[in-house]
């Protein structure tokens, strides 16, 4: 602080005040502003007034640069200006970034008070060494959840290996000298492989893939028929009280009742010495969004168990994948609920009590669509119908297998090695059902053959069959065309079903 020759006080930050009007409390003040670590400013309609010293160390622009200048220049982009200004004038704070004068960039918390309509105090704070350290331990924890997924994954998948390369191998050796045996060794491990068909269908779940096919219906029965079949020969019951008039939701079956049986898993083995399980549903209306649910109709889902509850830092853990605090168990069963609810627009939280119970609570959106009425299509599924196919994959081995599998059925089927190939038999000799793999590398996958087909045909029945699940075609088929949907690994019956369904008209 200095004097001018005209008896003023020149403060750092441009302001002058006269010596005589000037008090004890408002030099104290002025020091303040300038011996402040955080940086202050007086802004009016978005353009600088003044700001202090620690602005300009923050920020590595002098003072001069601020004078009159719009205060856009320090945000990398303009999206991020609009939203800083917005928050600051609603909510009064907000963390943000400035682009230093060096190109660098800083992490700010930025906080504001009005003087009057169109003027503002802010005060800066560098937060760049605890936001950094903030997203590091996020990704540590991230790499630390990985590798228990990771490791979990592993476990699994090599027991199951050893189940399936054991049972072949004694198959074999049993091959030559007792059939039944080596018959019964293989079926062992065909259950095997089905138990890691299970598995990956569970991982896609709560990965970027694993859409829900969905269909509308009513919830009610998904949830008696899975509970009452999941407690069969254990020593819990389980009581509903659900409501008459539930709203229609659209789920995809086979995952809600997945979902639902493992929170049922979950509540039984909380119950060791037995017990009982409420099951209520109801629905509900959320008059507010919330940062996991939409407004409007809901239903509401209940599943409480008398167990011996959740200790209180598990709460948070519960969903995460391969967390369990049980000797038997791969900890994926609450996380796979959690996935299912979320990729049906829903949401899952959980509240317990150490030995009075828990109390899991679902809501999934209300599907405003009547029923599709699709549960008479399987009276014909038995029927065998003949015809001819064409089948589209790269793979020559799958090729082989589902010829087989069709021959088996009494389908004669044609092969196409990718999408031109397709094409070009279609044309030439015209076929009953057509089913297309969606990706062939370097070639036209289906996708691409289903819109020239369609444009050669509008009325061909084609299945679309796939490995990958996060493809939107799998959980969206119809809109592209498809009449039904196979996905991989399928056995001789799900694509004889899925066939007859499609030749059958449906």
């Amino acid at each position: 602080m200095s004097v001018s020759d005209d008896g003023k006080y020149n403060v750092p930050g441009q302001i002058e005040f006269p010596r005589q009007q000037m008090g004890e409390s408002e030099r104290s003040l002025h020091a303040i502003l300038s011996a402040s670590p955080i940086g202050i400013c007086r802004v009016r309609s978005s353009v600088f007034e003044w700001v202090n010293d620690a602005m300009c160390r923050m920020t590595g622009y002098r003072m001069e640069d601020f004078q009159g200048k719009n205060n856009r220049f320090l945000f990398e982009k303009e999206e991020e200006h609009t939203r800083t200004a917005e928050a600051l004038t609603s909510r009064g704070w907000v963390e943000t970034t400035f682009r230093k004068k060096d190109g660098t960039i800083i992490d700010v918390l930025a906080q504001a008070a009005s003087i009057d309509e169109k003027s503002q105090i802010v005060t800066v704070t560098d937060i760049t060494h605890r936001a950094r350290a903030e997203r590091e331990q996020a990704k540590i924890g991230k790499l630390e959840s990985l590798g228990v997924l990771a490791g979990g994954i592993a476990h699994d998948f090599n027991n199951i290996l050893t189940m399936i390369l054991g049972n072949i191998s004694l198959g074999k050796m049993y091959m030559n000298t007792d059939a039944q045996r080596a018959k019964e060794k293989l079926e062992l491990a065909e259950q095997s492989i089905t138990r890691a068909k299970d598995l990956t269908q569970q991982l896609l779940t709560f990965s970027r893939g694993g859409a829900p096919i969905t269909k509308v219906s009513s919830i009610a029965d998904h949830l008696k028929e899975t509970a009452q079949f999941t407690l069969t020969g254990t020593g819990v019951t389980c009581r509903f009280d659900i409501a008459d008039d539930l709203f229609p939701v659209a789920i995809d079956e086979g995952q809600i009742n997945q979902a639902i049986g493992h929170i049922v898993i979950n509540a039984h083995q909380a119950m060791p010495e037995g017990g009982t399980i409420l099951i209520a549903a109801q629905n509900a209306v959320l008059e507010n969004a919330t940062p996991n649910l939409t407004a409007g109709r809901h239903i509401h889902i209940c599943i409480t168990d008398n167990g011996i509850g959740i200790p209180e830092e598990h709460l948070d853990r519960v969903f995460d994948p391969y967390f369990t605090t049980k000797q038997k168990g791969s900890g994926l069963g609450l996380a796979i609920c959690y996935s299912v609810i979320k990729n049906h627009q829903g949401h899952i939280t959980v509240e317990s009590t150490l030995g009075v119970g828990s109390t899991f609570h679902i809501y999934l959106p209300v599907c405003d669509v009547p029923s599709s009425g699709e549960k008479g299509d399987k009276q014909d599924m038995t029927r065998v119908i003949g015809g001819n196919v064409l089948v589209m994959d790269d793979e020559e081995a799958i090729l082989e297998i589902v010829g087989d599998i069709l021959a088996y059925h009494g389908f004669t089927v044609d092969f196409a090695r990718d999408g031109e190939e397709a094409l070009c038999l279609y044309q030439e000799k015209g076929y009953d059902a057509v089913i297309l793999d969606l990706t062939v590398p370097g070639g036209m996958g289906g996708r691409e053959a289903m819109k020239e087909l369609l444009r050669i045909d509008p009325m061909v029945r084609a299945i679309v069959s796939s490995g990958y699940s996060n493809d939107p075609i799998m959980s969206d088929y119809r809109q592209y065309g498809f009449k039904n949907v196979i996905a991989k690994p399928y056995d001789l019956e799900e694509l004889g079903e899925v066939l007859r369904s499609v030749m059958g008209g449906n």
